[in-house]
């Protein structure tokens, strides 16, 4: 048993010998290097029509430089989503001199009341991290961040999804489902929904004019007909899926949220396109 006698006596030996040999404070940890600016090199992003669906961006590079570089991760700093969007590929892209090269990379979280301040970090070949410009010339990041930030907040009393599909000759139904949120009382209005490049109102009218208050889970169910019959367009098509449905919220706010059918949705209505177009 130690008694406190004792305790004492092997502290004070303790800090003996550290006061003859010298006792090392733990160690800090590593800080790492403030990446460097690679010149000629910047970022800009943009988003095709093809990246619509999938909820992505392209962090398109450009290098201006008169260098070839090869980039292991591409990632977009201060852009109002966490965690910071990025492209990586086991495949490195290699970007040869007054080249430009589009780098998928799929939108995250929105942080909501966040301000951009964008800057681009590019992680090349040889380890190296190397900071460049980043630009948002069309303003892209600021509609789909303010779009998400939106969407937050109405499913906050509904969030909205395609539920049905049944089609019967030339036309078809769509359910969309509103399922309410934790502010469902507050209510939120559906205002319109619109057409697509592959579905459009049966009655020949340009939108859905829906005007429907809820305050609680509910159906809308919408009759539709191809918006047109070009098999190339068809064929195409990148967001014939991917429902507007404007809305109101409790405060007088509108916007408009994208809902996306589920793949199996998908193919079911581009395989009814097909056969109501008579293309099969």
């Amino acid at each position: 048993m130690t008694t406190p006698r004792r305790a004492a006596a092997a502290a004070v030996a303790a800090l003996l010998v550290c006061a003859l040999t010298g006792c090392a404070a733990p160690a800090a940890p590593p800080v790492p290097p403030v990446p460097t600016a690679l010149p000629g090199v910047s970022v800009r992003v943009l988003q095709y029509r093809s990246d619509i669906a999938p909820h992505q961006v392209q962090l398109e590079v450009v290098n201006g430089s008169r260098q070839r570089i090869v980039v292991r991760s591409a990632s977009l700093r201060g852009s109002g989503y966490t965690p910071a969007l990025r492209w990586t590929d086991d495949d490195p892209a290699e970007i040869g001199a007054g080249v430009t090269v589009d780098l998928p990379a799929r939108l995250t979280t929105a942080a909501c009341g966040s301000a951009m301040r964008l800057s681009g970090l590019l992680r090349l070949a040889d380890g190296t991290t190397r900071a460049v410009r980043a630009v948002d010339e069309h303003g892209t990041l600021a509609g789909l961040h303010a779009a998400d930030c939106f969407g937050e907040r109405a499913a906050r009393t509904a969030s909205v999804v395609l539920a049905g599909f049944r089609p019967d000759g030339r036309t078809t139904e769509v359910d969309v489902d509103l399922r309410a949120g934790a502010d469902a009382a507050a209510g939120l209005v559906v205002e319109r929904v619109l057409p697509t490049p592959l579905l459009s109102p049966a009655d020949g009218a340009e939108l859905w004019t829906v005007g429907r208050r809820f305050t609680a889970s509910g159906r809308l169910t919408l009759r539709a007909v191809p918006t047109r019959c070009d098999l190339h367009a068809i064929a195409e098509d990148k967001v014939g899926t991917v429902l507007p449905v404007q809305l109101r919220l409790a405060d007088g706010t509108r916007g408009t949220v994208s809902v996306r059918a589920p793949k199996a949705m998908k193919d079911a209505v581009l395989a009814w396109v097909v056969r109501a177009c008579g293309n099969d």
